[in-house]
């Protein structure tokens, strides 16, 4: 039986090795907070793994077995190599169970690897990923500052190779989280018929490059919650855990674990 918990997700990255250690997108580039700790700090039981986005060598048990405990896991497909990185997450699923899917990250976004991706280049992708653990779901990372109808039109012949959409909302803006992101998101599962993940910024990537405005956290967290309660979204997925243990991030981690402690605690299973 699938619990409220079961609907929460952290995104980042595994130090293998000395502490603090080199983590993508973290202050500096560096981090004391791998992705197991930050999971397991937040008490959310699902991870997107994404060493595997910048290289698959890391598809490996020393990056890997930390994240035992966790009960599900995505993968990062590398840039440029989709296709070969999902093979290999496939057969290592077989070793670690837990392993439920590959990710494609900033899916044909006007500037980013996969731009000019083709149809049989996300098949050949998603055949992959399937080869050796046909229960293995391809996600795609999509924006909502990308137009709903035009963009679902571009995504229309993918679906078929695509089984979760990974929606973020890069711009921080009250009025599109309390106005416009419910119809979006009622858009975008109809028209693609395809499950939504929704990305939650704790860091504000897209605004002031610092920690996510108290307001704006408080807001998505609150909307998102909603939403997963209600079944509007598969799930959320928080990023990312390079951050956790940022002094200027403290406010921002630390509302948000007793948030998520409140609202799984006081949401009763049956």
């Amino acid at each position: 039986m699938q619990i409220l918990r079961d609907k929460s997700w952290i995104w980042g990255y595994m130090i293998n090795g000395p502490v603090p250690g080199n983590v993508p997108f973290a202050p500096n580039d560096r981090s004391a907070c791998s992705l197991e700790t930050a999971a397991d700090y937040m008490d959310v039981p699902n991870v997107v793994f994404m060493n595997s986005n910048h290289d698959m060598k890391t598809l490996t048990p020393e990056y890997l077995k930390p994240l035992a405990n966790c009960k599900q896991i995505i993968c990062g497909l590398q840039h440029g190599a989709y296709a070969e990185t999902a093979k290999k997450v496939s057969q290592i699923s077989k070793t670690y169970p837990n392993i439920k899917g590959g990710l494609i990250d900033d899916f044909l976004e006007y500037h980013g690897p996969s731009k000019s991706m083709t149809v049989e280049e996300t098949r050949a992708v998603y055949e992959a990923l399937k080869s050796e653990n046909p229960d293995l779901r391809l996600a795609v990372v999509q924006y909502t500052w990308q137009d709903p109808a035009q963009d679902q039109a571009i995504l229309r012949p993918y679906l078929p190779y695509i089984d979760i959409i990974n929606l973020w909302t890069w711009v921080p803006d009250p009025y599109e989280w309390n106005a416009k992101l419910n119809n979006y998101i009622e858009q975008m599962t109809a028209r693609t018929g395809k499950p939504v993940l929704l990305g939650l910024y704790l860091h504000d990537f897209g605004g002031t490059g610092g920690p996510m405005p108290m307001d704006m956290l408080e807001l998505q967290m609150k909307k998102a919650m909603g939403w997963a309660k209600c079944g509007r979204i598969e799930g959320f997925v928080m990023i990312h855990s390079g951050y956790f243990d940022d002094e200027n991030h403290r406010p921002q981690i630390q509302w948000t674990k007793e948030y998520l402690n409140w609202a799984f605690k006081t949401y009763s299973s049956r």
